[in-house]
Order: structure tokens, then sequence, then C-alpha cells
């Protein structure tokens, strides 16, 4: 029996096994995929995401695969704003993050079994998941404790019966690694237009990661011709044909979606959910991988003081689902705020204008939802910025 098996290998739980691995517990990966693969993403990383990763000691590895970035432009109802970021931030593929991080949690002392979840259920030694490996066999897993990391369609969530069902029209991002653009620099950009948003992710000047935020049915409609599509958003969204009228998709293009997933808690007895299954956030705002790193990191923590000092077990995991719950409330509300600016030409051009007249409230802003700044006085002030005229 394991001490933890952990469902997803992707950054929310490479940085848990880590951190159980680093503390001498036996500890198991499970992931249907084989490393390195692609995975659907802005592959952004905030400045709260850098700082994350150079604690875990990756900085060396990962920062020669990243391109600075320096801030964020967003375009939309005819206005156009500029905001620096006061930390660094980082473009990087996920193929390279995602295998680094699983790489390292395997140096130090952490399994891998590649295989597919399919169930998981607990009694009073601790849990036992089904799994199915590629050979099509099943096998039976038994660990102490379980996080599930297993992103928006989390298994682990559904089976203990945690997930919450989407309404409402939903929303799917399209995408990839684009060549041929032109013009370039340090800065994401974001050009948005309702619900729906183009975002650039430049790796050099010519090279970027691509995502469309579309709504269903839009997709529907054009799911015969995707890449087309693909480019026409581009295109009207940005309002500048000759500038994107060369880019051409390399390698495969991705698809994720429907970008909601919601729980009703983040923990079931000795199961935690952490990252994307435990909740996922507006991705516009760019908050993922930081919350992710976080959140993987404090669901191990709560799994070693529970271990360690099982009289005081059940508060550390309780704690751990009230301040993780706590944050994505929080961190759900900056998103909110900042997409409200985008949701008319009037709040749009208010906003652009209180952030000119005083650019010190808008960096408060800024970084919190980069995960460098504290998040309550940016709630505060976000709503400023939004309701002042």
């Amino acid at each position: 029996m394991f001490d933890v098996v952990i469902a997803g290998g992707g950054p929310a739980g490479s940085a848990a096994a880590m951190a159980l691995a680093d503390s001498g517990l036996e500890t198991l990966i499970v992931d249907k995929s084989q490393f390195p693969r692609n995975k659907a993403c802005g592959e952004y990383v905030s400045a709260g995401g850098v700082e994350q990763l150079r604690a875990l000691g990756l900085e060396s590895v990962l920062a020669p695969a990243a391109a600075p970035l320096d801030g964020i432009r967003l375009s939309g109802n005819g206005v156009r704003v500029e905001l620096r970021f006061s930390q660094t931030g980082w473009a990087l593929p996920r193929f390279r993050l995602d295998d680094e991080m699983l790489r390292s949690a395997l140096s130090r002392g952490a399994a891998f079994l590649q295989a597919r979840v399919e169930d998981v259920s607990a009694d009073q030694i601790g849990s036992l998941l089904t799994v199915r490996e590629p050979s099509g066999e099943t096998r039976e897993v038994r660990a102490r404790f379980v996080i599930g990391a297993d992103g928006t369609n989390s298994v682990i969530a559904k089976k203990c019966g945690l997930s919450v069902q989407p309404r409402g029209e939903q929303r799917f991002a399209l995408g990839g690694h684009y060549g041929g653009l032109r013009d370039l620099d340090r800065f994401v950009e974001m050009f948005v237009e309702g619900r729906s948003y183009f975002a650039v992710n430049p790796f050099d000047a010519a090279h970027a990661n691509i995502m469309v935020i579309v709504r269903e049915k839009d997709l529907t409609a054009r799911k015969s011709d995707v890449d087309q599509f693909i480019r026409e958003r581009a295109r009207s969204l940005s309002g500048d044909a000759a500038r994107f009228a060369e880019a051409h998709l390399e390698g495969k293009r991705v698809a994720v979606g429907p970008l909601a997933h919601s729980t009703r808690a983040i923990t079931a007895g000795n199961i935690l959910l952490a990252g994307d299954a435990a909740g996922f956030i507006d991705p516009f705002t760019g908050q993922g991988v930081h919350l992710a790193l976080r959140s993987g990191t404090a669901a191990a923590q709560a799994i070693v003081t529970a271990i360690g000092a099982p009289s005081s077990g059940r508060a550390a995991i309780e704690n751990y689902a009230a301040d993780l719950s706590s944050e994505m409330r929080r961190r759900s509300k900056l998103a909110r705020i900042v997409r409200s600016f985008t949701g008319s030409a009037a709040l749009s051009k208010r906003a652009a204008r209180n952030v000119e007249r005083d650019p010190e409230r808008a960096q408060i802003l800024i970084d919190a939802i980069a995960g460098c700044g504290p998040v309550e006085p940016a709630l505060r002030l976000g709503n400023l910025l939004r309701l002042v005229a």
C-alpha cells in the first residue's frame, strides 16, 4: 500500500509528489498520458508561478526553455490598455513544464504508473483505486490518501460525488503553436469580444501560443474547418488582417473544453482535490498554473501533517479545504472583475481611464492576479477602478 496515490501528473500532481517524496512518503503518480505530452493551455506562467517553480528547485532547468514576459495588452471595444508586470512572468511550453516537473518528482523518489483511473472508493484503511493500463489490463492500487489532480474532467471528483454539473452555454479553447507572426514582443496580447477572446503568448518575435476561446455553438458550426475558423477569429478580434495573414500552425492543434468545472467540496475523507480538479477559474487572467502549484504543495503538506500527527490529521485536511476554497473564491472574484472591464464599450473605456489616472492602484490589481501581491486590497481597488467614472 502506498502512502499517497496522486491521479494526474501535471503541475498540481507533480508539485504534490515532490513535497511528499521529500518528506519520505511512498508516493505513486498515475496518469493516462505518456510524458512528455502536449497540453491544451495558454502556456503562461505568472510571476507567482515562477517563484513557486524556483522554490521547487526547477528554475535552472526551466528558465532556458522559457521566454520572459513583461506585461499584458488588452484590446477590445475600441480600447487598448497596456499593463506591466512588477515581476517577470514566463511563456513556457507545457510539454516542457510538465515533463521536467514529473522528472523531478521521480528523481526524488516518487513512482509513476501510466494508467487511466476508472474508480475510487474509501474504507477505514484508506482508498482503493481501480486503474486501466494501456494494455487494457485493470489493477487495483491501495493508498492511505489520494490526491485528485486530474483536471477539469476529474474522475476522482466525479466518483466521490464532488463534481457539480456545469450550467449554461459552454466555451471551448482551440489553438496551438503558430509561426509566421509579426511584431511580437515580451507582452501577452488579449483581444476580447464579449465572452470570446483571442490570446497570443509569444515565445519569440515570430512564434507564439495562440488560443481562441469560443462558444460551443460557434465551434459546432465550424467543426469541419476549425483551423480556418481560428484564423478568422484572430483577424477579426485583433483588427489587423496583415499582422496575422501568414500565421500557420506548427505541430498539432489542441482543443479543450468545456471551460467549466466546479465542486461542492474539495475533500472527501482521505481524498483531496488539487489544481483544476478542485475548481476551474476563468483562464482569461492566467491564474491556473500558479494555483495548481500552490494547491498541490498545500495538499501534500496537509497529508504530511495528517500522517505524522494522526490526532491532528482531520484538522489538517479541513484546514486545507477551507484555505483553498477561500483562495479560489477570491481569485474567481479577481477574474470576474477583470472580465467585467471588457463587458461593454462603456465599462472598457471607464476602466482604461481609471488605469491611466491611477496606475499605482492598477498595479496592485495586476500583482495580485500574477500571484506576487495581496488579494484583498486588489479586490477593493479592482471594483474601484471599474466603477469610478
